[in-house]
This record gives structure tokens, C-alpha cells and sequence, in this order.
């Protein structure tokens, strides 16, 4: 990354006042140095998204967390405090929920904010690799969460066929992809891999993990300019 890009805000190009961890240090167990990848942010784009943070670290750990492993161990130690802290958060992920028969629980998600946190960590993500801000004229932004399910047969159809089409682009695209993983401790906490053989000016493929449970594909799909019409750009299908 350039010199001209060190201290600017990854989301917006404002003078970045603070450093942004992607993902949050909420995900990660407290203590051991763990050194982890941060980019630049203005306060606005490092404070507003707090709130969005804990949310998609319950919703990881609800589906992640089993036995004695670490995000069960993150949830009893950071998630149960915020929800005794804020009961009207609290009311908000109990909102709809319900017990199924086999004892399992059946809750609302609000994809409103599951994707503007993962619109942040794409945009970190394409920032400290490319060296620029990620512009919403250039790419459309969509994220795929595998691990949920909807009683909507076309949602649930159209999740489905995701799951299995992705499969086979990760074994056809095998040596295209960039493999990133955050420091270990007894377990991988996040991870990714990215495809972009066109580089930041065609389609981008990022998959994540969290604590090797918990994925989705962000497709960071390029679009189709007039200007750039009959252009050789490499395009992922």
C-alpha cells in the first residue's frame, strides 16, 4: 500500500484518525498479543458499526459454538454480558423466536445488519489489498450465509443451488485463490480465501469462516459500464 494511502479511511477516504481491526477484536480471545490486520477509519466509520459487530458475533456463535470450544467460550464470556448490560438488545434477537419440537431454537436474523458488517470487512479486506477504497459504482456488493435457512422454499432453493455452485468454483478455481488466516490459537478464528484473477477491476469472490464453522460467500460482482464495453477485463463467472 502506498504512502498516499497509510492514513486515510478505508470505507471513505477521509483522514483516518483511528485503526479499524478486521475482523473485530471481539472475535478473538482476550490477551496473548495476538497481532491482527487493521487498516485506517475516520471516527465515523469505526464507531458507527459497534452495535452491527456484537450482533454477527452472536449470530457466529450461536451457529459455531458447541461443547467447550472457543466460540462457546467467547459467547459465555462477551455476548452474555452485553445482553445482561442492554435489555433492549436482548428483545431484539428474542424477537420471533421460537422452540422447535426437536428442542432446538428458531430465531429472526436481520440481514440488514448481518450485511452491513460484512460490506465493512470487504471493504477493509479490498482497501489492504488494493490499496484503495472499495467503490459501490464499480461493484455490486452481495453476501451468501450458508449456515442459515429459511422457511421460504425460494430463498431456501436459491441458498441451496449457492451452496452447491460455490462448491464447484472453489475446486475449478483452486489455484486462483488467496488463502489468509488470522493467528491461531487452539482454533482458527477467521479466515478467507479470495479470487480475483482480474484483479480490482473485475468480479471478486471472498469467502469467509469463522472458527471453521460459520461461512459466507461475499461476491463483489463488477459491473458493466457503457465506457467499458468490448473491454478484455477478465470477468469471474
Amino acid at each position: 500500500m502506498g504512502n498516499a494511502t497509510k492514513n486515510i479511511c478505508y470505507r471513505c477516504g477521509a483522514t483516518g484518525t483511528s485503526r479499524e481491526h478486521f475482523p473485530p477484536k471481539a472475535f478473538f480471545p482476550k490477551g496473548g498479543g495476538i497481532q491482527l490486520k487493521t487498516v485506517r477509519s475516520c471516527q465515523k466509520h469505526n464507531n458507527e458499526k459497534s452495535d452491527d459487530d456484537m450482533y454477527v458475533l452472536v449470530q457466529v456463535c450461536l451457529n459455531a459454538a458447541s461443547g467447550d470450544n472457543l466460540p462457546k467460550a467467547i459467547f459465555n464470556k462477551s455476548v452474555l454480558g452485553a445482553l445482561k448490560r442492554s435489555p433492549a438488545f436482548r428483545a431484539a434477537l428474542n424477537d420471533g423466536a421460537e422452540w422447535m419440537q426437536n428442542g432446538s431454537r428458531r430465531y429472526k436474523v436481520d440481514l440488514q445488519r448481518m450485511d452491513a458488517f460484512f460490506d465493512s470487512l470487504c471493504c477493509a479486506r479490498y482497501f489492504e489489498r488494493y490499496g484503495k477504497c472499495f467503490d459501490p459504482h464499480d461493484h455490486e456488493m452481495n453476501h451468501i450465509y450458508l449456515n442459515f435457512s429459511s422457511d421460504d422454499p425460494e430463498y431456501q432453493v436459491d441458498l441451496d443451488n449457492a451452496r452447491q455452485w460455490m462448491a464447484s468454483f472453489f475446486q475449478a478455481f483452486a489455484d486462483k485463490f488467496e488463502h489468509y488466516k488470522s493467528a491461531e490459537i487452539d482454533e482458527i478464528v477467521y479466515g478467507n480465501q479470495i479470487a480475483d484473477p482480474g484483479g480490482h477491476r473485475a468480479s471478486i469472490t471472498i469467502a469467509h469462516s469463522f472458527y471453521g464453522s460459520f461461512e459466507v460467500i461475499s461476491l463483489l460482482t463488477r459491473k458493466k459500464h457503457p465506457f467499458l464495453a468490448g473491454s478484455p477485463i477478465y470477468d469471474m463467472p
